[in-house]
């Protein structure tokens, strides 16, 4: 996520949207006074651009708490960004939990442009089934059917519907269509007034093996629960098959 306080724009990442190629992006346009979450293995393609990196996301009330994972996890040789994300912003944190948590203030909420990515779901959650059959030791087995109807697929829309919603009520100001990404880059670069470079950079696009339009891979069981399960994202993104 990206909090631009020059430019009063928010920026929440929705999940297999593009949202580390969108927030390299607007990263072109931030300093470090903003709030921008850190990416992972990408952040190399952000720091081989020249653009802002990861900054501010741990409140300083946290800060402790932050230092003390940090070591602990550089003793134990761990990851630490999964411990990181009780203390502090990141990438794909809710809105609700941001609030709450008052890492947002409802004022600063209220006075931002906030916005977010959809996208068409037959699409989306077929992105997401290939990504999880990447993991060959967890899901080698797994069909397409048992994802989209034994509760992998309603968690993954709920998980992602959440960072922007709550209760079915849109809590962003807009929600761009992922497949008018560039386009959309460019507009919100116009028309915030962003300096930096909209052009979205390639990162995370080898996840998909099955390249064949979702139209001819779902069948019409298939289409139709998958459209159940996300019928708000239909309805809100004016989705058709």
């Amino acid at each position: 996520m990206i909090i631009n306080h020059s430019n009063k724009f928010i920026f929440f990442a929705n999940r297999k949207t593009a949202s580390t190629s969108t927030a390299i992006a607007l990263s072109s346009s931030c300093n470090r006074k903003d709030v921008i979450t850190p990416l992972g293995r990408d952040e190399k393609i952000r720091r081989e651009l020249g653009y802002q990196g990861p900054t501010n996301y741990i409140p300083w009330w946290n800060k402790i708490n932050y230092f003390a994972i940090k070591a602990k996890c550089k003793l134990q040789k761990k990851g630490v960004s999964r411990y990181l994300k009780s203390i502090g912003l990141h990438t794909h944190i809710e809105a609700t939990t941001a609030l709450s948590k008052n890492y947002i203030s409802a004022s600063t909420f209220e006075s931002y442009y906030s916005f977010c990515f959809i996208r068409n779901p037959w699409d989306h959650a077929l992105s997401q089934f290939f990504e999880l059959k990447k993991d060959q030791k967890r899901h080698k087995d797994l069909d397409l059917d048992t994802f989209i109807n034994d509760g992998l697929l309603e968690n993954f829309a709920t998980s992602c519907r959440s960072i922007y919603s709550h209760k079915g009520t849109i809590l962003v100001n807009h929600l761009y269509h992922y497949e008018q990404l560039q386009e959309a880059i460019e507009n919100l670069f116009n028309d915030l007034n962003l300096a930096g470079n909209p052009q979205l950079p390639k990162a995370k696009s080898t996840l998909r093996t099955d390249k064949r339009p979702y139209k001819e891979i779902l069948n019409s069981n298939q289409k139709d629960a998958i459209e159940r399960i996300f019928y708000q994202e239909v309805e809100w993104g004016k989705y058709q098959f």
